[in-house]
């Protein structure tokens, strides 16, 4: 029973609010929006900060859904995930988790990395460019997903990946919502 307060403790010490961790449908996004818009309120959250982060959930783990690599792990199968939610004194910051193929790895890293570079102005007038001239991708993505999350939280998006084996990888990225948005 020691592992329970330890994982409180953990969960406490890092100001986590609120955390997922297994497959994604659908149906468990509505559930995690409605329960992250719940703790939200009992927070006090103000109104705007609290729309930003869920317009950047909802892109988050969407992108999971569309996105990642599916695979079987013991008895479930789908798009496993990680979701964490918590708070460092004014910011909010949201945590995904997810198995991507390591043939996806470079592409994606070259995108953040671009994208990283750009300012605020520059990340608005690109996302209103894929907006109005975006084509449709094979997954039915227009480019738009990661571009909002920039946009909505006005920072930077940290990540890494963790080699899990030879064709994929666990991709880690961090948003955090400034005071200022």
């Amino acid at each position: 029973m020691a592992s329970v307060f330890d994982q409180y403790q953990m969960m406490r010490t890092h100001h986590l609010i609120f955390g997922y961790r297994g497959t994604l449908t659908n149906d468990s996004i509505t559930s995690l929006l409605q329960l992250s818009d719940s703790k939200l309120k009992e927070l006090k959250t103000p109104f705007r900060k609290k729309k930003s982060i869920i317009n950047i959930l909802i892109e988050c783990l969407q992108n999971i859904l569309y996105h990642s690599e599916s695979f079987q792990d013991g008895l479930y199968s789908g798009h496993h995930c990680l979701f964490l939610l918590g708070k460092r004194e004014n910011d909010y910051f949201i945590q995904i988790g997810n198995f991507i193929d390591n043939s996806q790895m470079a592409d994606l890293r070259s995108k953040l990395d671009y994208l990283n570079t750009l300012d605020s102005k520059q990340i608005h007038k690109m996302y209103l460019e894929v907006l109005d001239n975006g084509s449709i991708s094979e997954k039915g993505g227009a480019g738009l997903g990661i571009l909002r999350v920039m946009k909505d939280s006005g920072s930077k998006i940290q990540y890494a990946f963790q080699s899990v084996d030879k064709t994929r990888s666990f991709y880690c990225m961090e948003i955090v919502i400034s005071e200022q948005v």
